[in-house]
């Protein structure tokens, strides 16, 4: 390894000692090889720090701090960075072995780009595939399809020049959830995109119930701090507020029937569905309306037990998989509109 390598991949960890083995894993066994692994451990209390250590690989680096949260720990991960191109792995989640290979070679070889994405799965903790990611196909100008939904899907996708990263301030640390979301909408504004067309990171969601009930608050209170940030005070895009607004509670309407419901997630739900239907008025013309309705009204009609176990494997006219990757766009604006929103 060079004393500068290529790339700079940021893992932040924080109490991760059921999945960091299996992350710092898939990064040793990437086919690229000329990179650096910085572990910024986040004030972890369980055996993190201890199985990192384990680790005898000379480009591993391990920087360990007060626990202050994932954006902070990123951010960190940046300042240590000495790669032309920086990556960044949640401690949870795993890539293909030809992530970083296929990646880099797409940057190089679209001198335009200073950022790239792949695809993704979803997985539990025991690695059993829960749900097809989104397969998009976008690329160059991608600024307004990031307004209409997440095109990365997680953290732990893209490959982009550290300077780029850089110039965008980072991670927001404001932002309590969605920060990926985030970054890619500040890169997106000025920088185009590159595609690596192959499913290369799979993305771990957890079944616990504990993580569902802090989570979906958080990303509610992150959509609006993304709205307010990036579409707020913007008039030339006043026409794709709404749209996304309307996206974005989607996923958690998704999120919040999907996953352990109870009376009380089933109010809560009702409130985020209200807001979906302001937004996207649309919804009621689909069969996917009559489904969410009747998963709202049960759940919050059904003891919980009863619930849960209806909806584990739910029969077709309860099915919502759908939902997941249902995203209302519009067709792109003008040339003109389209310069404004990527303003290099």
């Amino acid at each position: 390894m060079s004393d500068s390598p290529t790339i700079s991949v940021v893992i932040p960890a924080h109490n991760a000692e059921k999945t960091i083995e299996e992350t710092i894993e898939s990064v040793l066994d990437q086919t690229f090889t000329d990179f650096e692994l910085i572990i910024i451990n986040d004030g972890s209390t369980d055996k993190t720090l201890e199985i990192i250590e384990h680790y005898t690989d000379l480009r591993i680096k391990v920087f360990s701090f007060n626990n202050s949260g994932p954006q902070k720990s990123r951010n960190r991960g940046i300042e240590k960075a000495c790669g032309r191109f920086i990556s960044f792995l949640d401690a949870d989640d795993v890539w293909t072995q030809d992530k970083l290979e296929l990646q880099l070679e797409a940057l190089i070889n679209n001198s335009d780009a200073r950022v790239v994405y792949s695809w993704t799965d979803v997985i539990d903790e025991r690695n059993n595939f829960l749900r097809r990611g989104g397969r998009s196909t976008k690329k160059g100008n991608v600024f307004l399809d990031l307004v209409f939904t997440n095109l990365l899907e997680n953290g732990s996708n893209f490959l982009a020049y550290t300077d780029a990263v850089k110039s965008c301030g980072g991670f927001d640390e404001r932002i309590i959830a969605g920060q990926d979301h985030e970054i890619a909408l500040s890169l997106s504004s000025r920088f185009l995109f590159e595609l690596v067309p192959k499913v290369q990171v799979l993305y771990r969601k957890s079944r616990k119930e504990e993580s569902w009930s802090s989570g979906i608050k958080r990303a509610r209170k992150g959509i609006d701090q993304v709205f307010e940030k990036h579409l707020l005070n913007r008039e030339d895009l006043s026409a794709y507020q709404t749209i996304f607004i309307g996206n974005s509670y989607k996923y958690l309407v998704f999120e919040c029937l999907n996953n352990f419901p109870s009376r009380e997630k089933g109010f809560y739900c009702l409130q985020l569905f209200w807001v979906l239907l302001r937004n996207d008025p649309d919804l009621l013309t689909q069969k996917i309306f009559v489904k969410i309705c009747l998963r709202i009204l049960l759940t919050m009609l059904l003891p919980t037990k009863a619930s849960r176990r209806l909806f584990e494997v739910p029969p077709f006219w309860l099915d919502i998989t759908s939902l997941y990757g249902y995203s209302k766009t519009e067709p792109l604006p003008p040339e003109e509109i389209k310069a404004i929103a990527l303003s290099k």
